[in-house]
């Protein structure tokens, strides 16, 4: 008799590979999708901070306090979909920080980033 057909131990092995497979790639995806975003979101803080600088020259030297100031309340971090927080904002001095509360993700201090990679 010829029977045609993978054997259970032959699925079983398949299956475990998959298996082994998958735990190694997910970390991985989970890793390089945090990266994206934390890199979008610098890029958010960038384009305000450079908002800033346009704002206070046509404002009578005044920093805005708030996105909608600036016209850019769509811009949230992809991190949370937060706005972007606008602390120790002064006439003379302006802090932007990430709303998802992330270190990682850094601030803006005057114009200077700060973030480690």
């Amino acid at each position: 008799m010829n029977k045609k057909g993978f054997t259970l131990i032959e699925l079983m092995i398949v299956v475990v590979i998959i298996g082994i497979l998958a735990a190694i790639a997910i970390p991985k995806f989970s890793d390089v999708s945090e990266s994206a975003k934390r890199s979008a979101c610098r890029a958010n803080m960038r384009t305000l901070a450079s908002q800033q600088v346009i704002y206070f020259a046509n404002n009578n030297s005044q920093y805005a306090t708030t996105q909608a100031q600036l016209d850019m309340t769509g811009v949230s971090c992809p991190g949370n979909g937060n706005e972007y927080n606008f602390n120790g904002t002064t006439t003379s001095v302006f802090v932007i920080t990430c709303p998802q509360g992330d270190p990682n993700h850094g601030n803006i201090n005057n114009g200077v980033a700060s973030w480690t990679e």
